[in-house]
């Protein structure tokens, strides 16, 4: 597994079309980049699907990203206090964060992994199981209101139950040291990590994850990035895009 760690305020720039010296068409993006394939680091570099997607963006515009890494959490508090223009990292779009931000059109579906080791071989037939267990993921993740809003009125999972933390990364760390139970992985994320790791799902929840690029309220560059993704950008290299990244 590749280590990675969540930087706070660490910028570099992405060139897209246009030289670092134009300064006239410059979008500051926040990411975190532990969460592949959609963002994560690769030798140094950052790399991923939704990087990719949106340097398409700016090769039609003919602007530069200026990424700065955050922790999860403070990722989606740059964007809620206008620090950035745009963050992207395989962002879910909820209705909660609908409240705070605005969000592009979806680019791509997603599901939500309950996954385990596989020497411990957990099995889950009845989601009334899940409270024996211990449920750990990074900090202001849409698992959260997920968890509060629809399996803790069932009396399935107690948000007070989860294990909160920086990034995948110590989550992993945690669920092979045998300090965790389970670990709430996105389904693209767990597709890479299955690849290297003795871990396997339990538990997939679908049918209602999309991801989206996350703006600050009233962003007019939303609507420029929706009129690419809607008009420019072909349904069939989207997908030729997405499936590079997950296969």
């Amino acid at each position: 597994m590749r280590r990675i760690t969540a930087l706070l305020g660490i910028t570099l720039l992405v060139l897209a079309g246009c030289s670092s010296k134009d300064t006239d068409n410059v979008i500051k993006v926040a990411v975190t980049p532990a969460s592949p394939p959609n963002l994560d680091e690769d030798n140094g570099r950052t790399v991923g699907l939704d990087l990719e997607l949106f340097e398409g963006y700016c090769e039609a515009r003919g602007c530069t990203l200026e990424l700065t890494a955050y922790d999860w959490q403070g990722m989606l508090g740059a964007v809620v206090s206008n620090q950035v223009d745009v963050a992207f990292s395989a962002i879910s779009i909820t209705d909660a964060r609908k409240e705070v931000m605005d969000f592009s059109q979806p680019y791509m579906e997603n599901t939500w992994n309950l996954v385990g080791l596989n020497s411990r071989n957990i099995q889950i037939d009845d989601l009334s199981e899940l409270k024996q267990y211990t449920i750990g993921y990074p900090r202001g993740m849409a698992y959260s209101d997920f968890i509060r809003t629809d399996l803790e009125p069932k009396g399935i999972y107690s948000l007070d139950q989860v294990k909160l933390y920086p990034s995948y990364n110590e989550v992993l760390a945690d669920l092979q040291n045998g300090n965790l139970d389970l670990a709430f992985l996105d389904g693209t994320v767990a597709s890479v990590y299955r690849k290297t790791l003795p871990i396997s799902d339990v538990w997939v929840f679908s049918g209602f994850d999309r991801f989206g690029f996350a703006f600050p309220k009233g962003s007019e560059l939303r609507e420029d990035v929706d009129q690419y993704l809607s008009n420019e950008l072909s349904p069939e290299d989207r997908q030729a895009l997405i499936d590079k990244w997950l296969n």
